[in-house]
Formats: C-alpha cells, structure tokens, sequence
C-alpha cells in the first residue's frame, strides 16, 4: 500500500444530505484522479486515536478536509489530535449548500454530487498546478538577486 500524495479527510457522515455529499465528493475525486494520487483517510478511527491511523494521515505530504456543515466535525478531529492540514472546504459556508437536518441522507442531487467534487478538485490542482512562466522566472531571478547580494557582501568582507 503506497501512502497517496494527498489524503482527503472528509465527514462522511450519512445522517444528514450534506454528510453523505463529503463522501460521495471524495469518492469521485479518488474515481478521476486515482489512488496513488488521492486518499480517503478514515474519520472514525482518527476520532477514536487509532494509532496506525493517525500515523498514516500524519505520513500524508498534503491533507484537505471537507465538512458538511457548521459543527465541522473532520477539522475538529484534526485539532484535537494536532495534525496541521493544507486546504479546508465547508458545504456549508463555502458552496452555500445547506443542511437539511439529521436523517435528510437521500435528499441531494447529482448536480450536489459534481459542485462539492469540482469543488475539492479545485483545491487538488492548486497542489499539482505546475509554475507558471512567469512564476518560475521570478523565482530565478530572485535567486540571482540573492547570489549577486551574498557574492557582494563576501568582496566587502574580503577587503
């Protein structure tokens, strides 16, 4: 079992519409992209301090976390166990899909599906997105600027 760049910590909690939407979200994602590339890391046993789970997320380069609704169950978990994550999406807050309420499981649309899975694709590729031209030239150049202060400060130092 190969450890996936990125672990998606999600609620998956079936007892609400926006519970069930984290889960069914994440399973796409890992559907598109793969396994090697994307995880699903288990909520019940990080709440329950497995220890060999909470090694493996710990082992995880990138974490993002999805919560269904305000309680935010997955990135309290996180906190309680101290583990840092990289990229949070509430359904919630930050796609406006709303909380029907415990035992509203089957009430989501495929179009909920798609939002909520676009949505932690989109926090994926900000991870995998390569430099742009730009960036990549700016960063060489501040590296010269860098070299040509060091080299500069050594001949001062030398005299």
């Amino acid at each position: 079992m190969e450890t996936p760049e990125i672990g998606l910590v999600v609620c998956n909690s079936g007892a609400s519409n926006t519970g069930l939407l984290t889960g069914l979200a994440a399973l796409e994602v890992v559907r598109k992209l793969g396994s090697d590339k994307v995880g699903i890391c288990s909520l019940p046993a990080l709440a329950n301090k497995i220890p060999r789970q909470v090694m493996l997320v710990k082992k995880i380069k990138r974490l993002i976390v999805v919560d269904g609704c305000r309680n935010e169950c997955s990135r309290k978990i996180l906190y309680t166990l101290g583990i840092k994550y990289d990229k949070y999406l509430n359904l919630e807050h930050d796609l406006g899909i709303e909380k029907l309420g415990p035992f509203t499981t089957m009430n989501y649309s495929k179009e909920d599906v798609e939002k909520v899975s676009s949505a932690v694709m989109k926090k994926y590729r900000k991870y995998s997105a390569k430099p742009s031209f730009l960036q990549h030239h700016v960063v060489n150049s501040l590296f010269y600027i860098l070299i040509i202060q060091l080299l500069s400060a050594a001949m001062l130092l030398n005299c």
